[in-house]
């Protein structure tokens, strides 16, 4: 079953039967997680048959995959969609009905309009505003911000009692509601891997989440497009307190990215290729099944298979270090060798 897009019929039923959307489970013993503006873009759901909704959604899903892989390699975008096909994240994403396509494509087709009302769709895409600002994009910000005001401010206006919930309640930033446990390898976040590690101080969960997030958007700042999209959203979900591998689709840039560069006899970017293969389902799966017993319990490649997502973020940034490393010293020799001309 599609259990996400299960989950978003169900609240989109809920809200056209005037229940509250955030006072229980609403199918399957699982929350509405999401803004309530989120629910209002849902409601078409709600009139359908869930196999009729599935269709509906798989197909939009594949029109949305294709869309973006052609804004981020026009040329040669069929091999991004089947490359990205292989990836637990978008797998996943397709399979369960999810809504992460949407957001990658929102931000892709209007960086501006686009990341606000992603934003208000679900929250992490807030990190592009961050991402705007360091990156001295102040006018693009503050559009993104009323965009994203506009759409709690919607939600406000057509459900003002789940609005107060979420947002004066503080449901917005409670992750138990997402999962229980926090530690799970079903996290792929940044707070997940230092649970596993039996690290639970906040307080270094947020120290080391503002450094990550710091680093990775100073690098994205400097970047093209395309890879900026693919780190500052892949740091999104590093530093979100709870990720599923689905929320993760921002690695379709990514393989963009590698291929390009690897086209362009970039080795640096053979980096990314082994963490890349890593996010393979039935790799993934060795420690992370659902539904399973997990083949790999501890140790090196449990620690490789349970973080692979939040290890191939971290890989990312430093082949774009190197590779603007390399960049600038080219420059630099070209410089040098034209001042010795005669």
């Amino acid at each position: 079953m599609p259990v996400d897009l299960a989950v978003y019929r169900a609240g989109a039923e809920f809200v056209r039967a005037g229940i509250d959307l955030y006072a229980g489970p609403v199918v399957a013993g699982l929350e509405f997680t999401y803004p309530p503006f989120s629910v209002i873009l849902f409601l078409p759901l709600s009139v359908m048959g869930l196999d009729v909704a599935q269709v509906a959604v798989v197909a939009i899903n594949g029109v949305l995959l294709c869309f973006i892989a052609w804004r981020c390699a026009a040329e040669w975008w069929p091999v991004v969609v089947v490359a990205a096909l292989c990836t637990e994240a978008v797998h996943t994403s397709v399979n369960l009905g999810q809504v992460n396509l949407a957001l990658v494509a929102l931000v892709l087709a209007a960086p501006r309009i686009g990341v606000g009302v992603a934003a208000g769709v679900k929250l992490t895409p807030l990190i592009f505003v961050v991402g705007m600002v360091v990156g001295r994009r102040f006018r693009d910000a503050g559009v993104a911000v009323g965009v994203a005001a506009g759409t709690v401010g919607v939600g406000f206006l057509a459900l003002p009692q789940d609005s107060v919930d979420y947002w004066l309640g503080g449901l917005f930033a409670d992750s138990g509601r997402v999962y229980a446990e926090s530690g799970a390898p079903h996290n792929q976040s940044l707070r997940g891997l230092l649970l596993r590690l039996g690290v639970e101080s906040p307080v270094v969960w947020l120290a080391l989440a503002a450094a990550l997030a710091v680093g990775a958007l100073v690098l994205a700042a400097k970047a093209d497009r395309v890879l900026a999209v693919a780190v500052v959203g892949m740091t999104g979900a590093a530093v979100s307190p709870w990720s599923w591998g689905h929320h993760w689709v921002w690695v379709i840039p990514l393989i963009a990215v590698v291929g390009r560069e690897l086209a362009a006899r970039q080795w640096v970017w053979l980096l990314p290729v082994p963490f890349l293969l890593g996010t393979l389902p039935p790799v993934l799966a060795t420690a992370n099944p659902l539904g399973a017993v997990p083949v790999l319990t501890s140790g090196p490649l449990w620690f490789l298979a349970s973080n692979t997502y939040l290890l191939l973020l971290l890989i990312t940034l430093l082949s774009t270090a190197l590779s603007r490393r390399q960049a600038s010293r080219g420059k630099s020799c070209l410089r040098s060798s034209r001042s010795e001309l005669p």
